[in-house]
């Protein structure tokens, strides 16, 4: 890594060239938001992938067994199941979908609406209801607190998310904005909050246009003048966009990241917690390796092995290497990685944008 003047945020430090990249941004009035399911976990929120688990498994006949288990032993078994038999959520949303509207149609034939809309509220939502709010500042709340205090300088927020959490924060703080999810007229003068994926508010009409299965992100993709991708194509090419709560694993979004790319310079900026395994963890990381390297010693025909305690500064090691192979990766997408230490520190990141505007 080479040498770079650095600043504290919160637990983390960071390159100080990167906060005056973001600053520059939000001086110039450039800045734009791109939200995903980080936003929103510590909510209850779930993300696409539990959601999808959760709304499969709510269908199932063995479902009953699971009524009486809290959400967070819910959403335990579920994740092992589909890593334990490597079941491809993408495939099973399909199956969601097509099995919860054939029900309702045999069911309630005459109920008006959409049976598939109305379920997956239910499941976004459900662990929510549960939720707590305590004085901690989240990632949601510094966004909408970082809005507040923009005065035109944030040019739009793009969330991947349905859920309406962030403009139930933005109403809390008389913010005036318009939540986008289909392609109609937007008003002049109020920030657009864009949801691309769809929106599904806890209370209200749902609407048609959630892209949550395959099937809707083939018909997204082979519509070249798709509302959705008309916005995010906009932002990535006229814009600073800094991603928040987002793996950038979705290739869909690195596509696009590809084909905006018109600079040498990275303009884009996103946040990422650094590649790291608790120290209570090392030994049985070790060992796991360890297991794993006996199993190739066999396939391989080789005796070789090295010691479980000789593999400790390996595998440090190999996270510092997936930072670099992280960070080299999107820059040449056109985006430069904050590392942090915490994704708490995230609030702090936020609060120290502005500066002295």
């Amino acid at each position: 890594m080479g040498r770079y003047n650095s600043i504290s945020i919160g637990s983390s430090t960071i390159n100080e060239s990167d906060l005056k990249g973001l600053r520059n941004a939000w001086r110039h009035k450039q800045l734009v938001l791109f939200l995903g399911a980080g936003v929103s976990m510590s909510y209850g929120i779930p993300t696409w992938k539990d959601l999808v688990l959760e709304m499969l498994f709510d269908q199932t006949q063995h479902a009953r067994r699971m009524e009486n288990l809290w959400p967070q032993y819910r959403r335990a078994v579920a994740s092992w199941l589909a890593d334990y038999f490597e079941y491809n959520p993408v495939i099973l949303a399909r199956i969601i979908e097509d099995d919860i509207r054939e029900l309702a149609k045999k069911k309630m034939p005459s109920q008006k609406g959409d049976a598939f809309l109305r379920n997956l509220r239910q499941h976004l939502y459900a662990a929510y209801a549960a939720y707590r709010p305590n004085e901690q500042q989240t990632t949601l709340t510094a966004v909408a607190d970082l809005i507040k205090q923009s005065e035109g300088r944030i040019q739009a927020v793009v969330t991947f998310n349905f859920d309406d959490l962030l403009e139930a924060e933005l109403r809390a703080r008389y913010i005036d904005f318009v939540s986008v999810f289909t392609d109609a007229r937007q008003p002049q003068g109020r920030l657009p909050i864009i949801h691309p994926h769809g929106y599904i508010p806890r209370r209200g009409p749902l609407t048609e246009g959630v892209i949550f299965t395959e099937r809707h992100y083939h018909e997204l993709m082979e519509s070249v003048f798709h509302w959705s991708l008309t916005e995010i194509v906009n932002h990535l090419r006229h814009h600073t966009v800094l991603f928040l709560g987002l793996s950038m694993s979705d290739p869909n979004i690195r596509r696009l990241l590809d084909a905006c790319r018109n600079s040498d310079i990275p303009p884009h900026w996103q946040v990422q917690k650094r590649h790291e395994i608790r120290d209570h963890e090392r030994c049985d990381v070790a060992r796991e390796i360890e297991a794993r390297a006996r199993h190739w010693a066999e396939v391989l025909k080789t005796e070789e092995q090295k010691k479980t305690e000789d593999l400790l500064d390996v595998i440090d090691d190999s996270l510092k290497q997936a930072d670099t192979y992280d960070r080299t990766l999107f820059e040449k997408m056109g985006v430069k990685t904050v590392w942090l230490k915490d994704f708490a520190d995230i609030p702090a990141l936020l609060q120290a944008i502005p500066g002295s505007t």
